[in-house]
């Protein structure tokens, strides 16, 4: 029998678990891959290699400190990328480091080292809310990119209240016998439709009001009030008589009964001591929330309604009051983490949850309910949100899942995303953040300082798993919307990643390029810890001090260089070059998933087969390696015919011998170590099966 030409023509299933390997009838065996190292299975099907990290700039901490990079969104043309280090906070933009008078600008923190992993966090247009179970909850405002403030809110209705009251009579008739009397007044912001607390008790003891014979009920303007609410006292409750509205600062109260179903707010803080600050912060149906305090760490609080700083709740409690809920009856396992979605999802350490009104109506302080989706449990990682998905990571740190709502089981399930995939084998989730443009990507820090990815987009049932390994520790990572022109306008992803330079060990700021997809190679970049140079052309690169001793990959106008050792903060190149990018080198490396090949007596899965060769498609690619093994690569492409001695960029079908022996596991390994683009969208196999049962396959 002659040569087969088996093909995979996908890669999106990702890197699939050892496990997984005889098991060819399943789809993320035939579109997946035996390793995916520093490459990324895009949604469409092929694999592409990952960008580089761009070079932003050290990080102040450089101890053991813990440090933190939280995104700022305001809008996708003002995202920002905040460093939370002990007792301080900096602020990176696509440019670069936040300066003010020549200095790197910073905010004195009151979090401390203990603090920093702890920190929670919820945003509302340019204030981010930051719990932690170590102090009272806080905000950060921005007033400019070089003026943030910090601000522990009181929880207090931002109106203020009336003053004293002045109380009188009116009327000629009164009714028989004394009274007494007892009002408070609150007013009502013209901005937001807040309600105050109320003014101090003010109380008359005259003769019963009768038709003719009323109080009046007096009071000094208040800034910012549009009208004002009256209540009287009844049988020990101030209940509702009516309100003075059109700039009016009195009432007249001509014996009118009140109404104790509509009571005046009471403040409510229920964070001020130490053991009741909350862990977690978050917002949902238009109020803001918090949860998880050590004294009551199954409690979940929400604001007013539209009134995020204010928790005040009536007697009896109003639709739009402050809510307070207490999962009861259940181990004291915190809440780890929670999300909004069409109901509150909560984790905890021992179980799944959700929180919502009564038959599907909106939450409030009568109408709620917890009801269990799981006991699996949750390690202390935020939840992300991957477009319409909630993903989160199972206790112990290893398993990621979907919670999602299925309309099958009227109820939430969590189906494992990590199943299929070895790439979290013996690995802890530690951090992650999610890409959403251009390409649908979750990052993830792991425990040993490597990036897992989950390339994951559900509408088309795509969950492939990658992993990522950079020259250094990455310690976190966070993503925001791109602004400039090198970010393309998508999202980006940043890091910070421990390096060692002169023997040293150093903290950097980076940002992912942009994936590339360009009719040239000049702005390739696929180095890490890299900077470009764009001008004249020039021999001499600097600036590069933070990468002092380190040998450095180089590309200069679609060129790749020889290596150089960086010495005084410089490298010189053999020839002068317009387009430089310089930085640490790495490999990707792709080996699919062995080729089946269909037999006509039974299954060929454990028979030896030889590949002799390959087809790649490629796009816009150069530099692509391929073989049997690591020691038996060939080069994929051929030189530029034009000028040999730069290698050709590539997008077609290329050949490679393949120089493989007769194995039951002939695979082939596809490695780019060059600082070249590379993308694959199918490989076609060339498979003598003549050691195979004779040659009939």
């Amino acid at each position: 029998m002659g040569t087969i030409y088996p093909v995979q023509q996908a890669f999106n299933g990702g890197e699939i678990s050892p496990l997984l390997t005889a098991r060819a009838d399943q789809i993320r065996y035939q579109t997946g891959a035996l390793t995916m190292r520093n490459a990324v299975p895009l949604a469409q099907g092929p694999v592409t290699r990952r960008p580089g990290l761009r070079f932003m700039g050290a990080a102040k901490e450089q101890g053991a400190g813990p440090v933190r990079l939280v995104s700022f969104v305001f809008s996708a043309a003002q995202s920002r990328a905040l460093e939370f280090g002990p007792g301080y906070v900096r602020v990176w933009m696509d440019a670069g480091l936040v300066s003010k008078n020549g200095q790197p600008y910073e905010v004195a923190s009151p979090y401390g080292a203990a603090d920093i992993a702890g920190l929670r966090f919820a945003q509302s247009a340019d204030v981010i809310y930051i719990a932690s179970r170590n102090h009272p909850p806080r905000k950060l405002s921005r007033h400019a990119d070089d003026d943030w403030r910090f601000i522990t809110p009181t929880f207090m209705p931002t109106q203020a209240a009336p003053g004293a009251l002045t109380l009188g009579t009116l009327g000629t008739t009164p009714g028989p016998g004394n009274e007494t009397y007892s009002y408070k007044v609150t007013a009502v912001s013209a901005t937001t439709g807040e309600e105050s607390l109320a003014s101090p008790e003010g109380t008359i003891t005259t003769t019963a009001m009768s038709s003719t014979y009323w109080v009046r009920v007096s009071w000094a303007a208040v800034p910012g009030a549009v009208e004002y609410r009256v209540y009287k006292r009844r049988y020990g409750v101030f209940g509702f008589i009516g309100r003075a509205v059109g700039g009016d600062t009195f009432f007249d109260d001509r014996n009118i009964g009140a109404d104790t179903e509509d009571t005046v707010p009471e403040a409510k803080n229920p964070f001020t001591a130490a053991g009741e600050y909350p862990g977690l912060v978050f917002f949902w149906q238009q109020r803001l929330g918090f949860a998880g305090s050590d004294k009551r760490p199954l409690t979940v609080w929400l604001s007013q309604s539209a009134a995020f700083e204010n928790l005040a709740a009536s007697r009896p409690p109003q639709d739009d009051d402050g809510i307070e809920a207490t999962l009861a009856g259940q181990r004291q396992n915190r809440f780890v983490w929670i999300e909004g979605d069409r109901t509150l999802c909560l984790g905890t350490e021992g179980g799944e949850w959700t929180l919502s009104g009564q038959e599907g109506g909106p939450v409030t302080p009568t109408s709620l309910q917890f009801q269990s989706h799981g006991v699996r449990g949750s390690e202390g990682v935020p939840a992300v949100r991957a477009g319409d998905s909630l993903l989160y990571v199972q206790r112990g740190g290893g398993v990621v899942r979907e919670f999602t709502y299925s309309f099958e089981r009227d109820g939430y399930v969590a189906p494992d995303l990590t199943l299929l995939t070895g790439v979290l084998r013996g690995r802890k989730v530690r951090a992650w953040a999610y890409q959403q443009s251009p390409h649908s990507i979750v990052w993830c820090v792991l425990d040993d300082g490597t990036l897992a990815a989950l390339t994951f987009l559900r509408e088309h049932d795509v969950v492939g798993w990658h992993r990522h390994d950079t020259d250094g520790v990455v310690e976190d990572v966070t993503v925001i919307p791109g602004g400039d022109a090198t970010a393309g306008g998508t999202d980006t992803v940043w890091m910070l990643v421990r390096r060692t330079v002169g023997g040293q060990e150093r903290r950097y700021v980076e940002r992912m390029a942009p994936f590339f997809d360009e009719a040239t190679p000049g702005n390739a970049f696929f180095v890490d810890a890299g900077l470009s140079y764009a001008g004249a052309p020039v021999t001499q690169v600097t600036g590069l001090e933070h990468l002092e001793g380190r040998e450095v990959a180089i590309l200069a106008d679609g060129y790749v260089m020889p290596p150089r050792t960086v010495t005084g903060g410089g490298i010189t190149l053999d020839r002068a070059a317009s387009v430089i990018h310089v930085g640490l080198p790495y490999i990707t490396d792709i080996i699919p998933t062995r080729p089946e090949i269909p037999a006509q007596n039974g299954s060929t899965l454990t028979r030896v087969r030889k590949i002799v060769g390959a087809r790649l498609r490629l796009y816009r690619s150069m530099g692509v390696l391929a073989g049997a093994d690591p020691d038996h690569l060939w080069d994929v492409l051929a030189h530029d015919a034009a000028d040999p001695t730069r290698p050709a960029f590539v997008t077609g079908d290329r050949d490679v011998t393949i120089d493989g022996g007769w194995t039951d596991e002939a695979t082939v390994l596809v490695r780019v170590a060059d600082p070249t683009p590379m993308t694959m969208l199918a490989i076609v196999y060339d498979v003598d099966p003549s050691a195979t049962s004779g040659g009939q396959i």
